[in-house]
């Protein structure tokens, strides 16, 4: 949140920080970006001023226009002139912090009639600072540090407004730089209820620009926020939305008495369409952890596929899916089964062929020796048996 003194442009340069959208009996000021100018806005002569007031006076007369802010503020007299704009307009003003509503963009809100923030929108006040250019004497700092006293007190008659809090509270909450997501925006007066829906469901989000660059939540919060500040948007940003994505109007937490009021639609899921409306980025993360466990399945398989049969590893991997550990210990008990047949089938083939009849004694085998005796014996009884038929011998 700056003040700053800078001399006339004449003609604008670089892209406008907000953008009118006539919608019929409504309109839309979207503010994105730095509220900056090269001029100073209290000043009749402003081409910027003159700009932003042509373009609202040319919407007409509208029943309502809504404020969408992502903003991490800028120079605070162009957002009290916006302020001042609004406040004055016959319409009625309602405001939405789709992402960041910080320092002067604050102001701005305070100009809604009712104000919204996303569950995971962050919002931020704390006290002016000038940006000083060029040389000055001390005669001229003591002039600028009455401008930022009565800056500070424009800011503060601003939240007064709409907060129920002394000027002491309010002022303990500038000097400390407050930080506020989602629910604590509404406990804290800011806002008035909460939008269950975070900006990371809404598409529209992902088009936007801010300061003619293409931007988003996430970087915005790389940007300037605080390590607490991001995780708990963060946080809040992984937990499924309730409600329909893309849509800024689903549950709400309003703020009644001080005391927080869920109002929450019904809602019935019957099929996996339904689901995934309900909790796309818990169906995106179921399915995403489906993908990682299949493809580590499939390789496990690959791993231990030496040895086992094609026909098996397609069944194991595609029709009746098994992990590697229960594929293994079913080709184990496969083998231990066709072993066995094996046997088995050896015994049979055995008995059948009648070699199981066969003794296992060593065979004596022959003796030379009492060969060549047995010789001499039938030779010498067949020379004996002769002499006994010779009827010569008396």
């Amino acid at each position: 949140m700056t003040t700053q003194a800078m001399g006339k442009t004449g003609e604008r340069t670089g892209p406008k920080f907000w953008n009118f959208i006539d919608n019929g009996d409504t309109a839309e000021l979207q503010l994105f970006g730095t509220i900056s100018s090269e001029e100073s806005w209290w000043d009749d002569d402003c081409v910027t001023y003159r700009n932003f007031i042509n373009e609202l006076n040319g919407l007409g007369d509208k029943k309502t226009i809504n404020v969408t802010i992502q903003s991490g503020g800028g120079d605070v007299f162009a957002a009290n002139a916006i302020y001042t704009a609004l406040v004055t307009n016959k319409a009625t003003i309602t405001g939405t912090v789709i992402g960041i509503c910080a320092s002067a963009a604050t102001i701005v809100l305070m100009a809604c009639d009712s104000r919204k923030i996303a569950k995971n929108g962050i919002l931020m006040v704390h006290n002016p600072s000038i940006g000083l250019f060029g040389h000055y004497q001390a005669e001229d700092l003591l002039k600028l540090v009455e401008v930022t006293d009565q800056v500070k007190k424009s800011i503060l008659t601003a939240y007064m407004e709409k907060l129920d809090k002394s000027e002491d509270e309010i002022r303990q909450m500038m000097d400390e730089e407050s930080w506020y997501v989602g629910q604590e925006a509404v406990d804290a007066g800011f806002c008035d209820s909460v939008i269950e829906a975070g900006i990371q469901d809404n598409a529209f989000l992902n088009r936007f620009e801010i300061n003619g660059r293409p931007c988003s939540f996430q970087n915005y919060l790389e940007d300037f926020v605080p390590e607490d500040v991001r995780k708990k948007a963060r946080a809040l940003s992984e937990r499924p939305s309730a409600g329909k994505p893309g849509a800024l109007s689903s549950t709400t937490s309003k703020k009644t008495g001080g005391r927080t009021k869920m109002d929450e639609k019904d809602m019935t899921i019957s099929d996996v369409a339904g689901l995934k409306a309900a909790y796309p980025q818990l169906c995106d993360q179921i399915i995403a952890q489906a993908v990682d466990a299949e493809r580590e399945r499939l390789r496990a398989i690959d791993e231990i596929a030496a040895g086992i049969p094609e026909g098996t590893l397609m069944k194991a991997k595609y029709e009746e899916p098994v992990s590697a550990a229960d594929l293994a210990l079913a080709q184990m008990r496969a083998n231990a089964t066709a072993g066995q047949q094996f046997l088995a089938g050896m015994v049979a083939d055995m008995q059948d062929s009648g070699a199981a009849a066969v003794s296992a004694e060593p065979n004596g085998g022959v003796d030379d020796a009492a060969r060549a005796r047995a010789e001499s014996e039938e030779k010498v009884n067949g020379l004996a048996n002769a002499m006994k038929k010779d009827t010569r011998r008396g």
